[in-house]
């Protein structure tokens, strides 16, 4: 059981360094262009936020995100989640571990604690397991709590190719572009039909999306 444990150990922290590896050579072979906030990363960082952006598109995010001064980001539980959560280190960014489906109460503790220590939250609102492209109120109802605004990420890479999951996850290829488009901030009060704004969350992304794509030259 121990030398089991051992190796997968030590599986999970060679891949977590080959996956941070290949990011950071496509990161640097990639050309990048970000918009909203005075197009920066590290701006929008002056006060706490919550970033919301599709689950398929997490990997384009975390070269450009690796500046940011304080980051915590929700990942699942599973066994892909730990090459995630394992990698994140190595972006200057921590994890907090847990998704709607398994997991759910101690992450959103662990993010209401992060928040609290002054770090900007990292979330997929159509994770872990969907439906695509639709926001649940999971970010919504943290947004509430926490009173940070949302602010809805879109990404769009020329170069990449899909895997064979729920929501065709998207992996980048070096040598194209990328580009990042950061909406208006979205706030959340406790008058709020969280329901409704769900629509309204997945609107903006959508919406942002769009326009990172315009940006690579995509009609």
């Amino acid at each position: 059981m121990a030398y089991t444990e051992g190796f997968e150990n030590v599986k999970y922290n060679i891949a977590a360094c080959l996956i941070s590896g290949y990011l950071r050579l496509c990161g640097i072979l990639t050309k990048y262009k970000i918009e909203g906030l005075d197009g920066t990363i590290g701006k929008s960082a002056e006060t706490p936020v919550i970033f919301a952006f599709w689950h398929n598109r997490q990997g384009f995010l975390l070269y450009p995100y690796r500046k940011h001064k304080k980051m915590c980001v929700l990942v699942s539980l599973s066994k892909d989640g730990e090459y995630i959560a394992r990698a994140l280190p190595k972006f200057n960014m921590i994890a907090s571990r847990g998704s709607t489906t398994r997991g759910g109460a101690a992450a959103y503790r662990g993010l209401i604690s992060k928040a609290k220590l002054g770090y900007s939250l990292a979330l997929t609102p159509d994770g872990p397991r969907g439906p695509v492209y639709q926001a649940s109120q999971g970010v919504l109802a943290l947004a509430r709590k926490t009173g940070f605004p949302i602010i809805p990420v879109g990404v769009y890479a020329t170069n990449k190719f899909s895997v064979n999951s729920w929501d065709k996850f998207q992996v980048i290829l070096p040598f194209g572009k990328c580009s990042i488009v950061l909406g208006k901030p979205l706030k959340v009060t406790r008058e709020d039909n969280l329901r409704e704004l769900s629509k309204d969350l997945t609107l903006r992304i959508q919406d942002a999306t769009s326009q990172a794509a315009k940006l690579c030259g995509v009609k």
